[in-house]
């Protein structure tokens, strides 16, 4: 598709006028069908460049076929973006029977200043963003085309059309400073053809935007353009709906459902709580950074680029409320930065936002000022009704077959559509992964933790028959010292399940579990697919197959987010411990998704990726070294909430002679193990307020 292809499908056609588009006058060819653009073709002109000759043609085209048609008339680029309806507004408010010419004001640039035959005072409208000609100007101007095409300086069509227009229009283009955000030419460092930052006030104020080298880009354009439209229709609909249930209550009539849904007046109090664990929290924020108290979220974390933009639409709707009068006010006011900020989601009306900020005052009437102020902003983006559309229409029986068919290894839905039955297990299903993995499981000493380990192993793995080798990295400070048990109970199974696969590497030394998963798989082909493993976990057979699953050789690397409990003590609040592993409740544990130890991986990725950082001791950090390499390798880690695997409670002790940055994560992961933020806050009023709270499970 051409760049006048990607126009005429875009914004020629929301013009209140007519489009046509000029080319050199071609013979057409024999058999070839009619382009799908009004075309036309000017006799005795070229496609050179510059397009001196051709400007003047269309111009004068335009003279001869439409001035007692239309008013106005535009000579726009094929790379041109112009919006229909803020043009047709500002045309409408000037008069056509006046000499006008309108555009960007040029004066060319530094190194053609004083070439283009242009005297003091003297300029040109640009023709990137467009020119803008009323009728008076046409009518005056034409006649003399011929003398204007014989007496040329330069070779830039703009200037000598703004030369012609200024000499035979009796006007020039006009000055005005407005008239650069009107008609927006980007100047970016290093454009690349296209305006890349579309989410601003400058591009929301202007009539046209220009380059759109590409149609790619001209349809992009399009695309944020039709959003904006979208968002202000649904704007739109949201203050209906309020004059409605306004109406309705002046008039004594019942309010709709919707409109009492749509239709409140925004405010923080909508929702009345009624306890105080149903009260929705607030999130701080700052300009960088966002602090949550959610159970599941990092206390402290960078803005996502997707708060980010949401930020970013809000203060510019919020500069845009500001400044809706500047120019009768003779202020005006810019956004610097947001100091610091609260946000929170209110499931039935949207999101609310408390936003301290940081303007800057510029009064242009009268004595100027400039001064930095402060203010708080209140807001509430509301929720508006949903919409949805199906392009074509839905054959539920060929769906449930596709699903059928290729979805097996995670439902299976009836014929009905209405009946999703549980999970199936691995025996069921026919025809799934039954790639073999080695588990790896670094240790030292806990004999009891082992016990427990190898029990839930046998149950899983060994009783099923389950395709998998057990290797277990033995660490011992002195020779025999807590590792003779370990090789017991290992030789017990071994003699148990003669066929079973299960193996013990002994290691001497201080404990490092990156030193002891880096042997170990030393021993496998590149093919292998590992599972690093803690003795801490219990797992199910369905874990192990989504192992298999989510991790593509070459390609993708499966990082689990496991369950980890809290400490029974404080969950069951003296209660003995269930016997129930995987239960998933706010009070019973939390998803750990700062850890990046269980991690399944294929021999050649980890090689790829560059392995452990062997020099590691002691607790932690090797996880996250070896995540950091398999990203910089072109590794795509794949993380989810793994419902198959349990992190048991034991009780952390950090070594304080532990580096100090793997001490640190050390002391902050034992904090996150007693209870969860909720519990903790009624253990402490009932201690120091005497409040007693009901700590069962939710």
């Amino acid at each position: 598709g051409s760049r006048a292809l990607a126009a005429q499908r875009t914004w020629a056609r929301f013009i209140p006028g007519r489009v046509e588009f000029f080319s050199s006058q071609q013979p057409p060819n024999a058999g070839q069908p009619p382009p799908p653009l009004p075309v036309i073709a000017l006799p005795g002109v070229d496609d050179s460049y510059p397009p001196q000759k051709k400007s003047f043609m269309m111009i004068k085209y335009m003279h001869d076929h439409y001035l007692d048609k239309y008013e106005w008339f535009m000579r726009a680029d094929d790379d041109v973006y112009i919006k229909g309806d803020k043009l047709e507004e500002f045309l409408r408010s000037l008069n056509s029977s006046k000499p006008l010419y309108l555009g960007q004001t040029g004066l060319g640039n530094i190194e053609e200043l004083g070439k283009l035959g242009l005297e003091p005072g003297e300029n040109f409208c640009m023709g990137g963003p467009g020119m803008i000609f009323s009728r008076e100007v046409l009518r005056r101007m034409v006649p003399h085309i011929g003398e204007c095409l014989r007496e040329m300086y330069t070779t830039h069509e703009d200037v000598e059309v703004g030369r012609c227009v200024r000499r035979f229009g009796g006007t020039q283009c006009v000055w005005s400073y407005e008239m650069q955000q009107l008609f927006h030419e980007n100047y970016e460092h290093n454009r690349k053809g296209y305006i890349q930052d579309l989410h601003n006030s400058k591009i929301h104020a202007a009539i046209t935007l220009h380059p759109n080298k590409r149609p790619a880009y001209q349809y992009r354009l399009h695309n944020y353009m039709l959003s904006r439209k979208i968002s202000e229709l649904r704007y739109r609909t949201i203050q209906l709906h309020r004059e409605s249930a306004l109406m309705s209550k002046l008039s004594n009539t019942e309010v709709s459902k919707e409109d009492q849904q749509l239709g409140v007046i925004p405010s923080f109090n909508h929702f009345q709580p009624r306890e105080r664990n149903e009260v929705i929290e607030w999130e701080f924020l700052t300009g960088k950074l966002l602090y949550s108290a959610a159970e599941n979220q990092p206390p402290r974390q960078s803005l996502s680029s997707i708060l980010r933009t949401a930020l970013d639409d809000t203060v510019l709707q919020v500069m845009e409320m500001i400044n809706e009068n500047a120019k009768s006010r003779g202020r005006l006011i810019d956004f610097k930065e947001i100091q610091y900020g609260y946000r929170r989601v209110n499931p039935m009306h949207g999101v609310e936002y408390i936003l301290d900020l940081l303007l800057l005052y510029k009064r242009h009437k009268g004595r100027k000022l400039t001064v930095p102020v402060r203010r708080h902003a209140y807001l509430q983006q509301l929720f508006s009704k949903p919409f949805f559309r199906e392009t074509e229409e839905l054959d539920v029986n060929s769906l449930v077959e596709s699903i059928n068919s290729e979805t097996q290894s995670f439902s299976f839905i009836s014929n009905s559509l209405k009946i999703l039955s549980s999970f199936q297990g691995a025996k069921e299903m026919g025809g799934h992964n039954e790639k073999k993995i080695h588990i790896l499981v670094p240790l030292i000493g806990r004999y009891d933790i082992f016990l427990r380990f190898m029990e839930n192993f046998e149950n899983m793995c060994l009783i099923p028959k389950q395709n998998v080798k057990l290797v277990i990295i033995l660490f011992s400070r002195d020779s025999g010292q807590d590792s003779s048990k370990h090789i017991e109970l290992i030789k017990g199974y071994q003699n148990k399940y003669p066929k079973a696969e299960m193996t013990l590497i002994p290691m001497k030394g201080e404990f490092s579990r990156g030193l002891g998963l880096e042997m170990a798989s030393a021993q496998f082909d590149n093919d292998t697919l590992l599972l690093f493993c803690d003795v801490d976990l219990i797992f199910r057979g369905d874990f192990l197959q989504r192992c298999r699953d989510n991790t593509i050789q070459g390609q993708q690397v499966y990082y689990p987010i496991i369950f980890s409990q809290y400490d029974p003590k404080v969950t069951n609040g003296g209660n003995p411990p269930t016997d129930d592993y995987f239960v998933f409740s706010k009070k019973t544990g939390f998803w750990r998704d700062y850890g990046y130890g269980i991690t399944c991986i294929y021999k050649s990725d980890l090689l790829g990726a560059g392995g452990f950082d062997t020099s590691i001791q002691g607790w932690g950090l090797e996880d996250v070294d070896l995540y950091n390499k398999v990203i910089l390798s072109g590794l795509r880690p794949f993380r989810s909430q793994e419902v198959g695997v349990v992190h048991i409670f034991h009780p952390v002790h950090c070594d304080p002679n532990l580096d100090p940055k793997q001490y640190k994560m050390c002391l902050g992961s034992k904090a996150s193990t007693f209870a969860s933020t909720m519990q903790l806050a009624e253990l402490w009023l009932e201690k120091h307020l005497g409040v007693r709270y009901n700590r069962t499970l939710s």
